[in-house]
């Protein structure tokens, strides 16, 4: 093999290197329960000099995973969100101030029993990669005046964490709350077992249409410590995916979809980037 061929050789397998890596590299964003169930205990209050008289039935710790290691990775700055809020079955809303510190781990009260939402979403930005004297560099920020780009793109991502206090019904959490992308399961999970023969419905919606043909990730806690999931599938036309349930525990569920840039952003990226993460327990 003659040094020209060794060299092009050499120098895709690199580019194909830089380009995985690149891709892996724009962090996801999911939300962590303590306590997904939680029965109510009745008569229960806190003091009242110490939260002034508010009373409770339940309560739990929320905090943020962020990054490829599921369930925790690394830290996300309270600057990058946009929304943070709680919702009951009737989507009334209740917002949410994070914790600064740690994984940004926010306890939530509960008043009354029933189905709860814990919902957060990304200020909307840029990623881009390029070389630089040699070296691949990141930016958060637009392509705009940038030579040697390896990936550049639009991001916008949504998550949803489900939660209850005391029984549910069925259709509990199958009504949307009109993010960009959503993943809405279609059945209560909390119904479901983790035995290998249940399965558990969602429906992916972008700009509140099936995203069809999407791509569908899930896993549980446990099954990896690398960027692995238990399962990849593409949602139908309808936006429907069917999600086998082989464990117990915590489970992560993830929609993707992406577009081409269009004619007002192909200055600024290559690629739009929309993501949406689901998470919840199967007792």
């Amino acid at each position: 093999m003659n040094t020209n061929k060794k060299f092009f050789i050499a120098a895709m397998g690199l580019g194909l290197c830089v380009l995985i890596s690149g891709l892996a590299d724009a962090h996801t964003t999911w939300i962590n329960v303590v306590d997904y169930t939680m029965q109510p205990v009745p008569g229960h209050s806190q003091s009242k000099e110490e939260e002034k008289g508010e009373e409770y039935i339940a309560q739990t710790i929320v905090y943020f995973g962020f990054g490829h290691h599921y369930p925790v990775d690394d830290f996300m700055p309270k600057k990058m969100l946009s929304t943070f809020c709680l919702l009951n079955e009737n989507h009334y809303k209740k917002d949410l101030e994070p914790n600064p510190g740690g994984f940004l781990a926010t306890a939530v009260k509960f008043e009354k029993p029933g189905p709860y939402i814990v919902s957060a979403a990304l200020k909307p930005g840029y990623y881009t990669m390029h070389i630089e004297k040699g070296q691949v560099k990141h930016k958060l920020g637009p392509k705009t005046g940038l030579n040697g780009v390896i990936l550049s793109l639009y991001y916008e991502q949504y998550a949803k964490a489900l939660l209850t206090v005391g029984d549910t019904s069925d259709n509990a959490f199958a009504k949307p709350l009109g993010d960009k992308i959503e993943i809405v399961p279609l059945e209560n999970p909390y119904k479901l077992h983790g035995c290998g023969g249940h399965f558990l419905p969602v429906k992916v919606l972008f700009d509140g249409k099936p995203a069809s043909f999407c791509k569908v990730y899930a896993t549980y806690a446990g099954f990896s410590t690398k960027d692995d999931y238990a399962l990849a599938t593409t949602a139908d036309s309808k936006g429907i995916a069917h999600i086998r349930l082989t464990h117990w525990g915590p489970w992560l569920i993830k929609a993707e979809k992406r577009q081409s840039a269009g004619e007002d952003l192909k200055d600024k990226c290559n690629e739009l980037h929309y993501t949406a993460t689901l998470t919840f327990e199967i007792r």
